[in-house]
């Protein structure tokens, strides 16, 4: 027994002292590359302390992970799910607050992987690599790193009224009897709405990392800009866009805007993000009253359908808003 509470505990300092729970201290302003001899993704800032694992060639593998704006996440970059989007540079604070320490500074089109939404702000994270020259160890205490000597259960919602748990894995299919479109988990709580020759129709609520969904219309265009509108205005009619602009006020059309239907009201906005570019975005009922409340000079992301993407007489793009968000 006295030998196995010796093996016990050197097998805790082991784990303790691995790579796996190193951490690493910023001594300077430090650049962080994808690798050691690519590109710079983001600085770190002095005195902020990091999870580390591995040192290679000079520099030292480390863990960023923080907050940021989620209105400047970009889409998918290399192998990674989402990316830093816009042209400058974006902070990476401790907390999701303007009021937040900040940790980090990434630079416009680093690949990130998000793991939370909370509001106005996404939690992401990064490995990247910085001069171990500017990295200071942090030792970890002993009990950091404990054995278990049970494997935890995983945590289960509790069940509502009527609610049903799954008793095993169970493909979820759009009618009874149909092909699989995705699979329920075991242990996964539903509720019941319908039933249909042995077959249960169910409600889920659940949560996906919001950077790997695309648009369900298929005629949403990522990659569009301004200037491709005004190149092919036929192509791209219908198409729907989701850019980050910049309001300059609300408008309401008179003759001129041929584009436009007299008295229809619209946003005069700059943009998309990298262009200088005119647009005029049409307002429904349902937006007005939030389009309204925008006040001049103020950046939001919008997402637009396009009704004429070279309009007469200033050949500035015309857009249908269907959603407006403040940056």
């Amino acid at each position: 027994m006295r030998l196995l509470r010796s093996l016990l505990f050197v097998v805790t300092v082991a784990l303790a002292g691995s790579p796996m729970g190193a951490q690493g201290r910023a001594t300077r302003d430090a650049e962080v590359r994808a690798t050691p001899d690519g590109n710079v993704i983001a600085t770190v800032q002095s005195g902020t302390t990091w999870r580390t694992n591995g040192v290679r060639g000079g520099f030292t593998r480390a863990t960023l992970e923080g907050w940021i704006d989620a209105s400047r996440l970009g889409a998918g970059r290399d192998s990674f799910p989402a990316s830093i989007g816009g042209t400058g540079t974006l902070r990476l604070r401790a907390e999701p607050s303007l009021n937040g320490r900040i940790l980090a500074v990434f630079e416009a089109g680093a690949g990130i992987r998000v793991l939370e939404r909370r509001g106005d702000w996404a939690r992401i994270r990064r490995d990247g690599w910085i001069p171990t020259s500017a990295i200071a160890a942090r030792a970890q205490p002993a009990t950091a790193a404990p054995v278990p000597t049970e494997p935890e259960e995983p945590a289960t919602a509790p069940a509502r009224d009527g609610a049903l748990r799954a008793s095993k894995a169970l493909p979820l299919s759009l009618a009874p009897g149909t092909t699989a479109i995705g699979s329920l988990d075991a242990g996964a709580v539903v509720d019941p709405i319908a039933r249909d020759r042995g077959w249960v129709r169910v409600r889920v609520e659940a949560w996906v990392p919001e950077s790997l969904l695309v648009p369900a219309d298929s005629s949403y265009q990522a990659a569009l800009t301004a200037a491709d509108l005004r190149l092919d205005p036929e192509r791209v009619r219908g198409r729907i866009v989701r850019w980050q602009v910049q309001v300059i006020g609300l408008q309401t059309a008179d003759g001129l805007r041929r584009a436009l239907v007299p008295d229809e009201p619209y946003l005069l906005a700059m943009g998309p993000s990298g262009e200088n570019a005119m647009l005029y975005l049409a307002v429904p009922p349902a937006l007005l009253e939030q389009s309204r409340a925008i006040a001049p000079l103020t950046n939001v992301t919008v997402t637009a359908r396009v009704r004429n993407g070279r309009s007469q007489p200033t050949g500035a793009p015309v857009l249908d808003l269907l959603s407006i968000v403040k940056r």
